[in-house]
């Protein structure tokens, strides 16, 4: 896990990052652009410069974050404050999907000049997802033993060492496979559906959420164990 300043420079570099991105992007739109995301909606229109308002959101919110984070950073760590961090990180993450979402969509009214550009439901709902997990896989490294929230196993129950290290490693896994829907839902919503793509990241998810951790538990037991004999 990333210490407490490498990760502030992170949240703060993602969002100014995100904001220089937008920009860039902005300027090869028309200046009104539709502002439809769902297939029932009418073709509304808006300024492009209204696409500033969800990366200036984002900086603002991470900003806080940062804020925050610096005034309690020398206190005891909780679930609580993990939470917090959790929630902070998907409203952030969530602000920044709908802002590209957008985006993409200013882009091929830019290239094609229909109103209508419709973009399913299904992806945007995998993306809610992707970002709910990495608020929901942040809080494992630190919820207590038995936690409905966290990697129960044999292994993780009988040894408080091995549910702690097991759990960090649970949520780092989990959080990768959490930005693989991120970024294929994002891929769907660019490129088109594609039943390979589909396969290929269940099958590295399934692997990062649930066999890789359980494996790492029982490696671990294994190690502790031979460490006591020696």
């Amino acid at each position: 896990m990333m210490n407490g300043k490498k990760k502030n420079l992170t949240i703060l570099g993602i969002a100014i990052l995100n904001l220089i991105l937008t920009f860039f992007a902005v300027l090869n739109l028309k200046n009104m652009i539709p502002i439809n995301i769902f297939e029932d909606s009418t073709g509304k229109m808006a300024s492009k410069q209204l696409l500033f308002i969800l990366p200036v959101l984002v900086l603002v919110i991470s900003v806080f974050q940062v804020i925050y984070r610096l005034k309690t950073m020398d206190k005891t760590i909780t679930t609580g404050k993990l939470v917090e961090d959790g929630l902070f990180a998907f409203f952030d993450g969530l602000l920044i999907g709908i802002n590209w979402i957008f985006v993409y969509i200013g882009d091929q009214y830019t290239k094609t000049t229909l109103i209508n550009i419709d973009i399913p439901v299904i992806y945007i709902i995998m993306a809610v997802i992707g970002f709910g997990l990495v608020g929901l896989y942040s809080t494992f490294p630190i919820n207590k033993k038995g936690s409905i929230f966290g990697l129960v196993t044999k292994e993780t129950i009988e040894s408080d060492e091995i549910w702690r290290i097991a759990n960090r490693f649970n949520g780092f896994t989990g959080f990768v496979s959490a930005i693989i829907i991120i970024l294929l839902s994002a891929y769907f919503i660019v490129y088109g559906f594609n039943w390979v793509y589909l396969l290929i990241a269940l099958i590295v998810c399934a692997f990062l959420m649930f066999y890789a951790p359980r494996l790492y538990a029982k490696t671990l037991k294994r190690k502790i164990e031979n460490r006591i004999i020696e």
